[in-house]
């Protein structure tokens, strides 16, 4: 009887264990179906959990999370041109992996407005139902958005029509790629960071002088008043939290194998530098007790559920 009792109590606290392990992304983390349906939701809880375990409070903004997400639904996320992520397992995990990329180098921020926003439940964070029906066709839509979708939304974001950039569009558009310009696979994460760096000075240079003269920009690509305040302030968190001083890549390193384990994705050997957590010029050394493993994502957590959608992907 005492042995009968005894397996009960084992199996009772293993199932304990699993169910708190399930919590992952609702100890503190603020969601909603919106942000579920475009695959985001492991990410802005990774996030949030990573944050938790310093025992520090974070909800990231979920619009600067979804810029982040079309931006890299730009690019073609598998071998075979396949771009859809809510049918495409492979592509799918491509686009988080991408995601997460971008969090190391350019941070979160907690909060993004834009002007004429609607009013919005807690759990909706910093975005409407209606907001995120416009990021949808970005992130998950099925049809390539035309350059007038792309440049309604960047103008929405705060981003502004700029002439006096060489070549391409010159469309608000224009101005958002131009944040992200210093994004590319050569560089490494130092070298990202200070091309984004100078970015954020320009776009947070005062509009006015001491005198209250108006400034003249060499760049000037955000939107002035309250059209660009939203994008403006998230900017200014970024810079203050990540760019004063900057994160460690050891710190960094760790951040992504975090919402890495959140989004159940595996992890290659960092040794054979196959882990993407890993970018370019980190000093990480192996067995480093700062370094997390590699996570198998054999995770007793499940991610949010896919969509049930039909038709064909974006090829």
């Amino acid at each position: 009887m005492k042995r009968f009792l005894s397996v009960l109590t084992t199996a009772a606290m293993v199932l304990s264990s699993a169910s708190a392990l399930a919590e992952y992304d609702k100890f503190n983390c603020v969601t909603n179906p919106s942000l579920q349906l475009s695959s985001l939701e492991c990410v802005t809880c990774g996030i949030s959990k990573y944050y938790a375990d310093q025992g520090i409070e974070l909800n990231p903004s979920h619009r600067w999370i979804a810029l982040l997400g079309l931006l890299v639904r730009e690019n073609k996320l598998t071998e075979d041109g396949g771009r859809g992520i809510v049918r495409d397992s492979d592509a799918k995990e491509v686009f988080l992996k991408e995601v997460i990329k971008r969090v190391q180098v350019y941070g979160v921020c907690s909060e993004f407005t834009v002007s004429d926003m609607g009013s919005r439940s807690k759990n909706m964070h910093d975005m409407t139902a209606q907001d995120w029906k416009e990021f949808s066709m970005f992130i998950t839509g099925d049809k390539v958005p035309s350059e007038d979708s792309y440049d309604a939304l960047a103008k929405k974001l705060g981003f502004k029509s700029n002439y006096g950039f060489w070549g391409g569009g010159n469309g608000p558009k224009a101005s958002l790629d131009y944040l992200f310009q210093g994004h590319l696979e050569e560089l490494t994460l130092d070298e990202k960071r200070a091309f984004f760096k100078e970015k954020l000075n320009q776009a947070l240079e005062p509009e006015y002088t001491v005198a209250g003269e108006k400034k003249e920009k060499a760049i000037d690509f955000v939107r002035s008043g309250d059209e660009g305040m939203g994008l403006k302030r998230c900017l200014s968190e970024i810079r203050d939290k990540y760019f004063k001083k900057q994160m460690s890549d050891q710190e960094t390193y760790k951040m992504c194998g975090v919402i890495a384990d959140s989004c159940n994705i595996k992890r290659g050997s960092l040794d054979q530098k196959a882990d993407f957590c890993a970018h370019i010029g980190m000093g990480l050394r192996r067995a480093s007790p700062n370094q997390p493993p590699p996570f198998g994502g054999s995770s007793p957590r499940q991610p949010p559920p896919r969509p049930a959608t039909s038709g064909k992907g974006i090829n």
